[in-house]
């Protein structure tokens, strides 16, 4: 494409949007939330998030003035503070480790405000409040979101001499700068609403303005306190406040959404004079429940164990392939004993390393410690304890269904990798959102999303997504693509149940998500030097990379912000956000043009790492493919070079690169990839005899990888989606696309559930492509089917029907329902 060219399309796109009335929708608006509902509904959003009203939005119960001065009122279900002295209005109760939402309208002309939290009272002092403040600056400093330590130190975050001790002026320069730059300075909207999130869980103090962190700092000063709200003193100025929720942590989602079944030895075996091993199978998260011995005295130990060596539990894994060990004592007790295992501090930690570890998720402390085992191993009970009354309690959904989803074809290899699958998603759902396995036990998006996807294919009730989904908008990770990760969630949610009131209580957050904040002008994502060095992921783990090389604009961290773009788009006009839906949709086809006429090097046809770079990794085109970017003339020149490259990726990015194939005429390339013999395969990871996918494809590609890592399950989705065809084409799954790729098979069968019933597919690929579809009463489909070149009609029921011919597939016209047999013949 030629500069002309290039710059004429950018100047048609922005004419576009101003044509359609979107020309006010400016980047900030895009860039961040607008907090623009109250009542009913926000209530019943929070109570379903676990939050619970700090203000009912009728009175001030739960709050009192302890001050001769000021005035409180509720004026249409917010609480108006008036003063001529400062004052603040504090809670009732007091609160130790929470999460805190607050919505804080400013007056016009100086004002200043914030919220108090873990704050003190003394009714008897001059200055009755004192404390954490999280400040609401309306001046022209903005400061807002800082910390600030109300009639005691003075300015934590950021600190100047005059107003902060010397501990904090450490720091001065530094935090100065940080509240300088764009994204921090602009995050208060000074004339609307604006939503304060104050996160405090043990020492560690989080302040978000509109979805901007602005503080994340360490104190220990105050472990409890009240919540307060501050009127700064102008006189008849008004401070505004609504949505006061709160939400206690910490949160633990397995209580109500995980069980633990009793499951009984597969097999039992003698090993030596004092030690037995019970093999339960396959790889579960539990602990064991077993009988107390009638008599003895003395201890026992109890071995869990992921991996065997020599026969036995191998007591040193590698990695974090676990190992524990439980001692316990003979003769003391009647009964049955649960014997827990060991406890890995990093999978309880709520407060860890500051920048890479939010809070581990938590198991129910009456189901005591738990762990991924396989074996047990008990050494010191005698040959002749009832070892066959011994049971694992392993924890899964409370709602999995196993009978929910099948799938069945000719390759047995690939058989076994759907089962080794669709199992290690029903493993890791032990803590009731989705988890990184057990390394450190917290949701990470990149790692949820595609959980997610074959959630939705292999169980027929799925809450964990979304309850996933609004955990990582609490507790968000550290690299760039993660953050577009939470756009997929969303829209993959909203496809999946088309629950459009879900979404448009989240989509303002979305926002925040999309990469926007760091575009030039071209609408490309910019990645600065901690970017290259450390946010920008491309893979994972480093080595996985293909040679990338890293520049200002990355390839493919551009194909996720547009992907992002595209989808955001989508969910702006479903809950009814049309101008927003046309500004997200034109900066998506203006960043499309930017990269595919910096990026695509014609020459190739191929894509480039990024600008400034001749390299082409497998990542820098396997995104942009799989994300719909590539001009259509380039798609069989990238899809072929793919095809010639092999699987250099992570089994994360073999999600993408799979789906660029699948989608792409690549389908039985993409099925030689999962089953190919070496070390870079799902038929890997079976020949291995896991029973859980991997993090990585093998030890020696990630020392220090787990062995229960939903994300290594990926076939879990692709073979529903791809080799039997059946995804949602609109949000709720009324109508479906049916486009079953065959990749070499010669048939291939299954169930794949959706909220509106399972889809039926079975079909056979010989002389004829045959396919018998059975759709749930509610739903339609389209189909889109394979069909060799010598192929020439379509039948229905035994009925010819119109279909269009492309490439080497046929488009049928008319829609499908019920029962139906077709055939390309």
């Amino acid at each position: 494409m030629t500069t002309l060219r290039y710059t004429t399309l950018i100047m048609v796109t922005w004419m576009t949007i101003a044509g359609a009335g979107a020309q006010e929708v400016d980047i900030a608006s895009l860039s961040k939330p607008t907090a623009d509902a109250s009542g009913p509904e926000v209530f019943a959003d929070m109570a379903d998030r676990g939050y619970i009203p700090l203000f009912n939005g009728q009175d001030l119960t739960g709050w009192r003035n302890p001050y001769p001065h000021g005035e409180a009122k509720v004026v249409d279900g917010e609480i108006h503070l008036l003063a001529d002295k400062k004052f603040f209005l504090v809670t009732e109760k007091t609160y130790s480790d929470f999460r805190l939402s607050v919505e804080i309208h400013l007056p016009e002309g100086p004002a200043n405000s914030g919220v108090m939290f873990r704050c003190h009272v003394d009714d008897e002092a001059a200055k009755k409040v004192y404390g954490y403040q999280a400040e609401c600056d309306g001046s022209d400093r903005r400061w807002s979101g800082g910390l600030y330590d109300e009639s005691r130190r003075g300015w934590v975050w950021p600190s100047t001499a005059g107003r902060s001790t010397d501990q904090f002026l450490q720091h001065a320069d530094e935090s100065k700068q940080f509240f300088a730059t764009p994204r921090i300075r602009d995050a208060l909207n000074r004339n609307g609403w604006n939503r304060y999130v104050i996160t405090c869980v043990k020492d560690l103090i989080r302040i978000e303005v509109n979805g901007v962190e602005t503080a994340r700092f360490r104190d220990a000063t105050d472990a409890s306190g009240y919540i307060g709200i501050q009127h700064h003193g102008e006189k008849g100025q008004t401070y505004r406040f609504r949505n006061l929720f709160i939400k206690p942590l910490p949160v633990i989602p397995g209580q109500d959404h995980v069980k633990l079944t009793e499951q009984e030895p597969v097999t039992i075996r003698r090993v030596d004079d004092k030690t037995t091993q019970i093999d339960f199978g396959k790889v579960a998260f539990g602990n064991i429940v077993m009988p107390v011995p009638a008599s003895g005295r003395g201890t026992a130990n109890v071995h869990f164990g992921e991996k065997l060596k020599n026969g036995s539990i191998d007591r040193d894994p590698p990695g974090t392939v676990r190992y524990g060990m439980t001692l316990i004592r003979l003769g003391q007790q009647r009964g049955n004993w649960i014997v827990p295992t060991p406890v890995d501090d990093r999978n309880i930690e709520q407060a860890g390393l500051m920048y890479a570890n939010p809070p581990a998720v938590l198991t129910p402390p009456q189901w005591r410690s738990v762990m991924p085992f396989r074996w047990v191993e008990i050494e010191g009970l005698d040959a002749d304890f009832p070892y066959e009354l011994i049971r694992r309690r392993a924890a899964y959904s409370a709602t999995w269904n196993d009978d929910a989803s099948s799938f069945q074809c000719s390759s047995d290899i690939l058989n076994r990798i759907w089962d080794l699958c669709k199992y290690s998603i029903k493993a890791t759902t032990f803590a009731g959102v989705y988890v990184d396995g057990d390394r450190e036990r917290i949701p990470y998006e990149g790692d949820a999303y595609l959980n997610q996807l074959s959630h939705y294919t292999t169980d027929d009730d799925v809450t964990m997504a979304a309850r996933t989904f609004d955990w990582l908008m609490e507790n968000g990770t550290w690299p760039t693509e993660w953050a577009p990760h939470m756009v997929f969630m969303a829209h993959a949610h909203w496809m999946h149940s088309g629950d459009t009131q879900w979404l448009k209580h989240r989509y303002e957050e979305l926002k925040t998500k999309t990469l926007i904040h760091r575009c030039g002008d071209d609408g490309l994502v910019r990645s600065d030097e901690m970017d290259q060095n450390r946010h920008d992921i491309v893979d994972w783990p480093k080595n996985e990379r293909d040679g990338f090389v890293f520049t200002d604009v990355n390839t493919v961290v551009n194909a996720f912000h547009i992907q992002a773009l595209k989808q955001m788009s989508e969910m702006a006009k479903a809950v009814g956000k049309e101008d927003e839906a046309q500004a997200f949709q034109a900066r998506a086809q203006m960043a499309t043009a930017s990269l595919n006429d910096q990026a695509l090097n014609q020459a190739t046809g191929i894509y480039r790492d990024g600008i400034g770079t001749d390299h082409s990794s497998l990542h820098a085109n396997f995104f942009p493919l799989a994300f719909g970017i590539v001009p259509e003339e380039n798609r069989q020149s990238v899809t072929s070079w793919l095809q010639q490259r092999g699987m250099q990726c992570s089994v994360y990015a073999a999600q993408y690169l799979m789906n660029a194939l699948f989608a792409n005429g690549g389908d039985q390339h993409a099925i030689e990839l999962m089953t190919a013999d070496g070390d870079r395969s799902w038929k890997h990871m079976i020949d291995s005899g896991t029973t859980i996918s991997w993090e990585a494809w093998d030890m020696k590609y990630k020392p220090n990888q787990d062995w229960n890592h939903a994300w290594g399950a990926a076939p879990a989705n692709l073979l529903p989606r791809y080799v039997l065809g059946v995804q949602p084409n609109v949000p709720g799954w009324s109508n479906a696309m049916i486009r079953p790729c065959t990749g070499g098979l010669s048939y291939a069968r299954g169930n794949v559930p959706t909220p509106l019933g399972p889809v039926q597919v079975d079909w056979t690929n010989d002389d004829v492509f045959r396919m018998t579809l059975a759709l749930p009463s509610e739903m339609t489909a389209n189909l889109d089917l394979p069909g060799r070149k010598d192929t020439t009609s379509v039948f229905i029921d035994g009925s010819k029907v119109d279909a269009t011919r492309s490439g080497e597939r046929w488009i049928v016209d008319q829609v499908v329902r019920g029962t139906t047999t077709i055939e390309v013949r």
